[in-house]
C-alpha cells in the first residue's frame, strides 16, 4: 500500500501532514487492522470447532460492527475531502463574500457527511433524523423572518399595486 501512495492519503484528504520518519504510517496502520480482522476470523471458526457457539457469534456481531464503523469513517473522509474541495472551488469563484459563501459550503458538507457517517455506524438514528430536520426548520423560520421583516414595505408596495390594479 505505502508503494500506491497511501501514505500521503491524510495531505489528500487536508487533514495532515506527511508522516515522518519513526511516526506510524497509514499503511501500517491499515495493515494492523487487517491482520486484527484475520485474527478475529480464526477466533470465530476457532470458537465453532470447540462448540463456543456464544462466542463465536458475539465475535461474529463485533466484527459486524466495526466494518461499520470503519465504513463509517470512510463516509466521514470523503465527506471531509468534499467539503474541502468545496470550499477551494467556492474560494476560486472571487466572487463577493466568497469566504462566507465558502465556510456555509464547507460547514454543510461536513453535517450532511457526518450525519451519514453515523446513521451508516447506526449510532443514534432517530437523534440524527430528529436533529437534521430540527435545524433544516430552523433554517427555513430564519429565512422567513428575514424576508418578512426585513422586506416588509416592499411586500405592502406590492399589495398595494395589486389592490389598485383589481380596482
Amino acid at each position: 500500500m505505502a508503494a500506491a501512495g497511501f501514505d500521503s492519503i491524510l495531505v489528500w484528504l487536508g487533514l495532515g501532514k506527511e508522516p515522518a520518519e519513526g511516526e506510524r504510517k497509514p499503511s501500517q496502520v491499515v495493515g494492523c487492522l487487517v491482520l486484527v480482522a484475520i485474527m478475529l476470523f480464526a477466533l470465530i471458526e476457532a470458537s465453532r470447532i470447540l462448540n463456543f457457539a456464544l462466542m463465536a457469534d458475539l465475535i461474529y456481531e463485533f466484527i459486524i460492527f466495526a466494518g461499520r464503523v470503519l465504513v463509517g469513517l470512510v463516509i466521514l473522509a470523503t465527506g471531509i475531502y468534499l467539503a474541502n474541495l468545496a470550499y477551494n472551488t467556492v474560494m476560486a469563484s472571487n466572487t463577493s463574500q466568497a469566504k462566507m459563501l465558502a465556510q456555509a459550503a464547507r460547514i454543510s458538507v461536513l453535517i450532511f457527511s457526518g450525519a451519514m457517517a453515523l446513521r451508516h455506524m447506526g449510532l443514534a438514528n432517530e437523534i440524527i433524523n430528529l436533529a437534521f430536520g430540527l435545524l433544516l426548520g430552523a433554517i427555513a423560520v430564519a429565512v422567513a423572518l428575514a424576508f418578512g421583516l426585513g422586506g416588509r414595505e416592499i411586500a405592502a408596495r406590492e399589495i398595494d399595486k395589486w389592490l389598485k390594479s383589481m380596482k
